[in-house]
């Protein structure tokens, strides 16, 4: 039975619209199918020829398919944008309601050029704000620091932000910073005195600092995120749009630079005309499941390069209690559509891109820009009340075999596939619920899921104000001639109903799966399988296999992620044990040097006792000689007897040889002095001589060392 165009429920989280975009010469796998409707609801996906897994012919609804032909303002006005910026301007008397406008697709399907435009066409965005602004027009209050407008708004703020206007903000980025000085969030009421002194000066410096920003130089960047047929770029931290994606210079395009087609002037929105209102925009990012500020970034790198960003919390406050909020942004009070465009085009300078094999610049986070209107009674001046238009860039799937990602950029297309892969469950569950089932949807398994779906639920908190449920709308982005692969997962977690028009011969998994999967008592009286059955189980089947293809994706990215941990810190531990070898080598020869040092000194220790010892000992014995000689020449003396020759000549030789003694023994003892004078010790000649003895040569006597 062919399926029905899927109904518009109020119970339903997201309008889910199609919009194909023009692709080059390609097998085309996509059809849109021509209904009974004024436009066309569903498409038909044929796998291709080479199919080796013969996965059948699958058909999908949406709530409307735009087609390649399709304009940017066909797409405004037909997605129903202007009822939900109705609703969030509120109706005359009553509050205004939240609203959700997010693109989903594949990398390069097209979500940036829908939702930011082109150098020469709007996006969604711009006209969205364009319509905000040409619709309060005369009721914008224009609030200054100190003015009462401004502390009413500081103070109604509850999700403890840091607000700034808009000409303070982009003049401390761009301009002189002598406009008005910077103010925390909690302002101190001003004296009344006061107030037109800083109205007359502010709006004089807000108006001057608007015209002197200076243009930027060269040709402005299309924004068009296109295939690369040229190498992968160099990693950048920011990026903006619709600039240079070079590093940021103190330059901003003036308003008038950017497009200003398609027009938005014939739109003409209801309005309160007993209320004043102001508009508010703040832009953060969620990378890597973190939530960050886009603007805190802009104001702070200029002043500290190397701060490292702060990740925000998504949590309740104490003036917000029933829903949660992204605590301590920096939040901008535009006056204009030109201040507007300009803190666009500054926080999306700061967001996270590389280039892939898919995309020559990739975002790698998911884009929030969100735009509060604030409104009270005119007369009155009462409390503010708070509205959100909310408008998401997500990030696009893609296959690591295809981008060719590596490192960081790996891990971060593991992040984005995950939290989109999340999406697509929390997506699932509300087709679900459509179809009559109850179960809770699961949105507070990741960052992305929690910030889109957590004020999609009425408030349960009877103490606070009452909230009506933010109304929410997806465009879904494909290429009907691109990766079959990613397209067909993305039409699956995202279309509003599908079923398989064409069943084909199962591939051994999914017999498999089938045959261990739970049976149903579908068949009919005579026991066989009607075709219905067999078409649901294979449904069930695919599903299955797609989901986990998808967790098997996961997988293999967080190995790849861990792999490379393991591989970063086994590198660690041998660089590590390298240096605790030479740390041990260093400090061994540290010790040898020591140890030698310390014998060294320990041997010039000994030698120099040895040496006292033998100077020592050589003069004790050279006292002993002393002595012996001594005695010895006392011995000559005694033994010296005198005969008396009769013979005259006898007694003339005796007494030669006497006088030839004294003489010998004056010669002896002047040797004697001579020696001591030199300092020559007979037993120091005896170290270097040996054996050799003494003696006079002329009188043959001497006394040996031997005897």
């Amino acid at each position: 039975m062919p399926m029905e165009p899927p109904p518009r429920p109020s119970s339903s989280l997201f309008d889910v619209y199609l919009r194909l975009r023009p692709s080059k010469a390609g097998d085309r796998f996509l059809t849109v199918e021509d209904g009974e409707a004024s436009h066309p609801t569903h498409i038909t996906i044929k796998p291709p020829t080479d199919d080796k897994r013969k996965r059948a012919v699958e058909r999908f609804a949406f709530t409307q398919v735009f087609e390649e032909e399709a304009r940017q303002k066909e797409l405004f006005k037909g997605i129903g944008v202007i009822p939900m910026i109705e609703g969030v301007l509120g109706a005359p008397g009553h509050h205004g309601r939240d609203g959700l406008l997010a693109t989903l697709g594949v990398t390069g399907s097209g979500k940036s050029h829908t939702i930011l435009g082109t150098k020469s066409q709007r996006g969604l965005t711009q006209m969205a704000l364009d319509v905000l602004f040409q619709s309060t027009g005369e009721q914008l209050v224009q609030s200054f620091y100190g003015a009462p407008a401004f502390t009413s708004l500081a103070a109604a703020d509850v999700s403890e932000a840091h607000i700034f206007t808009a000409t303070a903000f982009l003049d401390s980025l761009y301009g002189d910073n002598q406009s008005e000085a910077r103010f925390s969030r909690a302002q101190t009421p001003m004296a009344d005195a006061w107030h037109s002194i800083l109205q007359a000066t502010f709006s004089t410096r807000a108006s001057a600092a608007i015209h002197s920003i200076r243009p930027v130089n060269g040709a402005l960047q299309s924004i068009t995120r296109g295939v690369s047929n040229t190498g992968l770029p160099e990693k950048k931290d920011c990026s903006s749009f619709i600039t240079n994606g070079g590093s940021r210079s103190n330059k901003i395009p003036r308003p008038s630079a950017l497009p200003q087609s398609p027009s938005v002037h014939d739109i003409d929105l209801p309005i309160d005309e007993t209320a004043e209102y102001a508009i508010v925009i703040s832009m953060y990012e969620v990378y890597n499941d973190r939530i960050f500020d886009l603007l805190t970034g802009s104001a702070t790198k200029s002043k500290h390069p190397n701060l490292k960003r702060r990740a925000l919390l998504f949590k309740s406050t104490e003036q917000s209690p029933d829903r949660k909020v992204v605590a301590g942004l920096t939040k901008i009070i535009c006056g204009s559509f030109e201040e507007a465009l300009m803190v666009l085009e500054t926080g999306l300078m700061e967001r996270k891109v590389a280039g892939t094999g898919s995309n020559a610049v990739s975002s790698r986070s998911h884009g929030f820009f969100c735009v509060e209107v604030k409104k009270r009674d005119m007369q009155r001046k009462g409390p503010w009340s708070s509205s959100t238009l909310t408008i998401v860039d997500l990030a696009g799937s893609e296959r690591a075999r295809n981008a060719k990602t590596a490192g960081e950029t790996l891990a971060e297309a593991g992040k984005i596939n995950e939290s989109l892969m999340y999406l697509g469950q929390c997506m699932q569950m509300q087709s679900d619920h459509q179809a009559g089932s109850r179960n809770v949807v699961p949105f507070r398994q990741c960052k992305l899921t929690e910030l889109l779906f957590s004020n999609s639920f009425p408030s349960s908190n009877r103490t606070t104000h009452h909230h009506h449920p933010q109304k929410s709308i997806m465009v879904v982005t494909a290429d009907p001639k691109g990766d079959f692969n990613a397209t067909s997962q993305i039409l699956r977690y995202s279309a509003l109903a599908r079923e398989v028009t064409v069943p084909r011969i199962p591939s051994t998994t999914s017999t498999h799966i089938l045959a261990t999967g739970p049976s149903k008592s579908t068949g009919t009286s005579s026991g066989r399988t009607t075709p219905s059955a067999i078409v649901e189980e294979m449904d069930a089947a695919n599903a299955e296999i797609a989901r986990l293809t998808a967790e098997v994706e996961i997988f293999a990215l967080r190995l790849v992620e861990e792999t490379a941990r393991r591989k970063a810190a086994e590198a660690s531990w041998r660089a590590a044990e390298d240096y605790m070898q030479d740390l041990e080598q260093e400090i061994r020869d540290e010790c040898f040097a020591d140890m030698e040092s310390a014998v060294a000194a320990e041997r010039r220790r000994w030698q120099s006792a040895l040496d006292n010892e033998q100077d020592s000992q050589a003069q004790h014995l050279d006292s002993k000689i002393d002595v012996v000689i001594k005695a010895t020449k006392a011995q000559m003396r005694d033994e010296i007897k005198v005969y008396e020759d009769p013979d005259p000549a006898l007694r003339d030789r005796v007494d030669e040889l006497e006088r030839v003694n004294e003489v010998l023994m004056a010669r002896l003892e002047a040797k004697e002095r001579e020696g001591q004078l030199r300092s020559s010790s007979p037993v120091k000649k005896m170290r270097v001589l040996k054996a050799k003895k003494w003696e006079d040569p002329e009188s043959g006597m001497g006394i040996g060392l031997e005897d």
